[in-house]
This record gives C-alpha cells, sequence and structure tokens, in this order.
C-alpha cells in the first residue's frame, strides 16, 4: 500500500531551488581570528588565551622569568609629623599691655623672620594706674571748687557786694583747673592703652615657618608672659614612629626611612636622629623613633599623619641585606572586578594562562608573591592587560 504526503511534494521543489542557488555560489573561507581564547569558562575559573604570532607582536608582549632574589624585610608603620626641637617656638607678652593689630593673624598662616604681629601698648603697674585715678580724681574735685568759686564771685559782683578782679581771678582758676583735668585724663587713658596715641612696643616673629597656634585676640589686655602665638619652622620636620620593641633591635643604627604622606604622594627620605626623651606605650609594646625630613616646601605639617616604610635586618640577613623571596613586577599584576590578583604566565609559544597569586608587599617597583607562581615561570609584564582584554572580549 502507498501513501502520498502532499506536504512533502510541496516542500521538493523548494529544497531543490535552494541547494541550487547554493551551489551556484563560490564558499568563502572562514574567518580566522588573531586571537583565540580556548576553554571559554566562566570568569572566576582560569582560562588559556592563544593568540597568532601578528597578534602577540601588535600587543607589545614583554615576559620577565622569574627569579628569587635577596628582599630587605620592612615594616609599614604609621608616623606623626613634628616640629624639631628648638625650632618651635612660642611668643609671649614682655610687658603688660594692650594688644593692637594682628587680626588677620590664623593658624596655618606662613610668617616671616621679623614681621610685625602685634603692637602692644604698654600699661603701668597697678599701683601706677591707681596714682593716675587718684590724680584725675583730684583735678575733676579742683574744678568743681573753682567753678563754685567762680559762680560766687559772679554773684557777688551782680550784687554790687564783689570786685570785677576777683571775677577774673575765679574765671583763670577754672580755666586752670580745666587744663590740670584734660592732663590727667589725657594720661590715665594713654596708660590705660585706650587710645592710638602713646608708645607702643611692636611685636616680630622671631623666626620664618607657620602659625600653629594665636592664644589671644586683637584689642585685649595681656599681662606679661601671656602666650600670644606659637610658631614653628618647617624647612626641616621630624617623624615620630611608634615601633614595636620586638622590631627594635632589627633597626640599624644608621637605617633611614622612606615617609609617604597618605594622599599617596611621593615618598621622602628620613633620617634617624636622636630624640631629647624617649617615649614608650607600655599598652601597645611600642617604642618611639624619630626621623628628620626634609621640608623645605613645606609640604608636611606638624601633627600631619604619615605612612613609614621601615626596613628591618635579622642576625641572619645582615650580611647580605635581605632575606629569598619571589618577586614579579608590578606592572605584571592585574586585578580583576572582585579585587583578585592575577598574572599570566606563558606555558607555550603564543599561549598564556592566567594564574591567581597572593602579593605579600611592595618593594619598590616589586611586588613580593607569597604564593601562586613559582621561580622559573614566565610572567607577561608589557600587554598583560592587552591579554586581560583579549580573554573577556575587549579586543579580537
Amino acid at each position: 500500500m502507498t501513501f502520498h504526503n502532499p506536504l512533502l511534494f510541496r516542500l521538493l521543489p523548494v529544497v531543490g531551488l535552494l541547494s541550487l542557488a547554493s551551489c551556484g555560489k563560490d564558499e568563502k573561507p572562514p574567518h580566522q581570528s588573531p586571537s583565540e581564547v580556548q576553554n571559554p569558562v566562566k570568569e572566576s575559573d582560569l582560562t588559556t588565551v592563544k593568540i597568532t604570532p601578528q597578534a602577540e607582536k601588535r600587543l607589545g608582549i614583554r615576559t620577565v622569568t622569574l627569579t628569587t632574589d635577596q628582599v630587605q624585610a620592612t615594616r609599614e608603620v604609621g608616623g606623626e609629623i613634628q616640629a624639631v626641637p628648638g625650632q618651635a617656638v612660642t611668643v609671649v607678652a614682655p610687658v603688660q599691655g594692650t594688644l593692637r593689630g594682628g587680626s588677620g593673624l590664623t593658624a596655618g598662616q606662613r610668617v616671616r623672620q621679623g614681621q610685625t604681629l602685634y603692637q602692644l601698648v604698654p600699661l603701668p603697674p597697678e599701683r601706677d594706674l591707681l596714682t593716675l585715678n587718684q590724680g584725675t580724681e583730684q583735678a575733676r574735685i579742683q574744678l568743681r571748687v573753682t567753678r563754685a568759686r567762680l559762680q560766687r564771685a559772679e554773684e557777688l559782683l551782680a550784687d554790687r557786694a564783689g570786685s570785677v578782679r576777683a571775677r577774673d581771678d575765679a574765671r583763670a582758676d577754672v580755666a586752670l583747673a580745666e587744663r590740670a583735668l584734660a592732663d590727667a585724663q589725657a594720661r590715665q587713658a594713654a596708660m590705660s592703652g585706650n587710645t592710638g596715641g602713646g608708645q607702643t612696643l611692636p611685636i616680630k616673629a622671631p623666626l620664618s615657618g607657620v602659625v600653629q597656634r594665636v592664644a589671644v585676640a586683637p584689642n585685649t589686655i595681656v599681662t606679661t608672659n601671656t602666650v600670644l602665638v606659637e610658631l614653628a619652622a618647617l624647612t626641616k620636620v621630624w617623624v615620630r614612629v611608634p615601633l614595636f620593641v620586638g622590631d627594635l633591635r632589627r633597626l640599624g643604627a644608621d637605617q633611614t626611612v622612606s615617609v609617604r604622606p597618605l594622599n599617596g604622594g611621593a615618598p621622602r627620605l628620613g633620617r634617624p636622629v636622636e630624640a631629647p626623651t624617649l617615649g614608650a606605650t607600655s599598652g601597645t609594646a611600642t617604642a618611639d623613633v624619630f626621623f628628620e625630613v626634609d621640608n623645605t616646601d613645606e609640604a608636611f605639617r606638624p601633627g600631619e599623619r604619615v605612612a613609614v616604610d621601615v626596613k628591618l635586618s635579622t642576625a641572619a640577613n645582615a650580611s647580605n641585606g635581605g632575606t629569598p623571596a619571589l618577586t614579579i613586577p608590578a606592572a605584571a599584576l592585574l586585578y580583576d572586578a572582585s579585587g583578585g590578583q592575577w598574572v599570566y604566565v606563558r606555558t607555550a609559544p603564543q599561549q598564556y594562562t592566567r594564574q591567581r597569586v597572593e602579593v605579600q608587599r611592595a618593594v619598590g617597583d616589586q611586588l613580593v608573591v607569597s604564593r601562586g607562581v613559582q621561580a622559573g615561570a614566565v610572567v607577561v609584564t608589557d600587554g598583560a592587560a592587552e591579554l586581560f582584554g583579549t580573554e573577556f572580549g575587549g579586543s579580537h
């Protein structure tokens, strides 16, 4: 028995026409990509990138063979900038008086040696002020008495009981009393610092530096030895470093340190100095050591926190200056989106495998690796970022 499918008979002509059309065209060779990712898996897994020689040249890939080097042991600790003892001064009032000027003086302001900070109007001792007050009061009383005499002389003259001479003498006495009172009041005002006149004493900066603290406001009365302002010379500063007592013996007598701002600025060399007093904190088992840093540009300010890289040594590595460690160039290290650390290792010609590593610390432009790669591995330096983009579809 034979069955006929109507749909099959309708599709046969269409299939035949498509076959003839495809045979009539020239077949093109498949496009060959300059790079190829083998075993593509999710990002968290390792993959191998295989590229052509032309792509390897275009990406500018350079490699380095890892070796075990002698690396100096270091500690990164926090430090605090301090003014050099003897270079921080406190300006005080030499005598009792009233301050003038200094309204624009603020903490952090730079001043130069010899610059006038305040004008001081000296005040006499308390007993002299008391004498001036008594003299002014006596002059005031004398003026009231002479005015009363003048009024009496004028009344007598009006009643024809007095003389013109007596009235004139009374007027002269009033004028003298008014002059005496004015002089007494002027002396009292001048000695009390209530006028702009009188002798003033300039208060000048003893050195060039930065204002650390302003202790008094202008136009105030101060006593002798009252603290006015604190200045610090910042051409050189000290760094106080609280170092663990167990590391003190590992710190060389002439060992320098690297001082870095917390904002990522360029490091500066710190030279060891002998501090006048050595501090220690029993609760944290630390002892203070001090280093001097050149600060001609006044980049560091007293009280600023900094990062300090301290080089340490042991009896075992004191002679060769370090301990054996595996290092990689900083340019070879890559970070993924989650902060993982990776390097590319050449496993065959034009073939690179991404491997996870763990970096212990940085030593200059080298990174000490604790695990992930072994000595003798060929690691990519230049072109590592390009390989990373190739692996995840960033380039073709």
